[in-house]
């Protein structure tokens, strides 16, 4: 209960307050996380060191996290047209083309900028979009936060039973977009990411080979000057015989690759995927 009276209290006051203020206290509060969540904060730099970065403070993460949370919440207050003039799209053409060969797309991202404003956004562009979301400990935060994604034609799926429902959309000729780059349970795909052994997510890679539905790398960022950057690549190319599956697996993550190392202070992965417990 205070978790969803804490998310409520937030988004009235993010649809309330100017735009400009609530971001000076998004980052008061990101700041206050930062500084007294030292574990978290570990993490962050383990994080950074397998890029091969080091930088002086870890910081920027948490503050861009905490706009994307900022700008989740003053979602439902957006228009279609000011969404549409904070964001701006490129690669839609790769999705047309996928969606032409009429079963479906399956878009796979990182936990990389403000992924639930370029889903909103995909959807006012005509995309029906489904995603999977992880379960809040709180029933009715994981509701709410259903309830803003689905108000913009965003529609999510229980991780715990979404396998059925994520088939139909593609049966339907739906896009699919799912985050990629950290296992939130003991499945998954044994793989090398950022020269290290880890377990990964693969149901983009399992829903593809079992549909067909072609499979395109997406991500989407803040940049300098304000707006929100989406990006859709290229198709992956599934092998057409051989073991598709570890080779599907391994292009995809070399996407993945591309785009956190290509914004790093915007990879929001806060428990380091390396850790004790996540090595294979």
């Amino acid at each position: 209960m205070i978790s969803y009276i804490l998310y409520r209290t937030a988004s009235f006051l993010a649809r309330s307050l100017p735009q400009a203020l609530c971001m000076r206290i998004a980052a008061a509060l990101a700041f206050l996380f930062y500084a007294f969540r030292p574990a978290i904060r570990k993490n962050v730099r383990t994080n950074f060191e397998k890029l091969g970065i080091c930088p002086k403070t870890t910081f920027p993460v948490f503050r861009n996290f905490s706009r994307a949370v900022t700008d989740l919440l003053r979602l439902p207050s957006l228009s279609r047209d000011e969404l549409m003039a904070l964001c701006r799209a490129r690669g839609t053409e790769n999705l047309d083309r996928a969606l032409k060969k009429g079963r479906g797309a399956i878009l796979f991202a990182p936990h990389l900028g403000p992924w639930e404003l370029a889903g909103a956004c995909m959807s006012c562009l005509g995309y029906r979009m489904n995603t999977v979301a992880l379960e809040h400990p709180s029933a009715r935060v994981t509701r709410f936060l259903s309830e803003i994604r689905n108000t913009w034609g965003f529609r999510d799926y229980s991780s715990r039973s979404c396998g059925t429902g994520l088939m139909r959309a593609l049966g339907k000729g739906d896009t699919i977009v799912l985050l990629v780059d950290r296992s939130f349970s003991r499945r998954g795909m044994k793989t090398r990411f950022f020269d290290s052994d880890v377990l990964l997510p693969d149901g983009h890679v399992t829903l593809a080979l079992r549909s067909g539905a072609p499979l395109l790398p997406c991500c989407s960022w803040y940049t300098p000057d304000g707006k929100i950057e989406i990006v859709v690549g290229e198709e992956v190319r599934i092998p057409e015989s051989g073991d598709s599956r570890e080779a599907i697996g391994r292009a995809c993550i070399g996407r993945i690759e591309e785009f956190v190392r290509s914004h790093p202070e915007q990879w929001f992965a806060f428990d380091h995927l390396w850790k004790a417990g996540r090595h294979v």
